[in-house]
C-alpha cells in the first residue's frame, strides 16, 4: 500500500514562489470582460461551499465531503460540480437532505 503525503493549503503555497511571473495566458484570463455567467458561477459555489461548511459543522470536514465521490451525486465528487449553476444546485439539494437525516 502506498502511503500518500497529505498537504494542507499553507503548506503549498509555503513552496510557492510570489516572484515568479504569471504566465501570459493567465495574464489575458485574468483582463478579459466578465461575460456574466462568472459572477453567478462563483456566487453559487461560495452559497454551496458555505452551506456544506454548515451541514458538515468544519470546513475541514466540508473540503474533505467535496473531494469524495457521493453515491447521491452519481458518484460524482461534488468539487467536480462546483462549475455550473445546476452542479451548484445538485450539491445543495444532496446537502439539503444530509442536514435533514436523509442519507439515501
Amino acid at each position: 500500500m502506498i502511503v500518500r503525503k497529505r498537504y494542507n493549503l499553507g503548506e503549498l503555497i509555503a513552496q510557492c514562489d510570489p516572484n515568479t511571473p504569471m504566465p501570459e495566458a493567465f495574464q489575458e484570463w485574468e483582463q478579459a470582460p466578465m461575460a456574466g455567467t462568472e459572477q453567478a458561477i462563483t456566487r453559487y459555489a461560495l452559497d454551496v461551499i458555505a452551506q456544506a461548511i454548515r451541514v458538515w459543522e468544519s470546513r475541514e470536514q466540508a473540503l474533505e465531503w467535496f473531494q469524495g465521490r457521493v453515491s447521491a451525486l452519481d458518484d460524482e465528487r461534488p468539487a467536480d460540480l462546483l462549475g455550473t449553476q445546476e452542479g451548484c444546485r445538485r450539491i445543495a439539494e444532496v446537502l439539503c437532505k444530509i442536514e435533514h437525516g436523509d442519507f439515501s
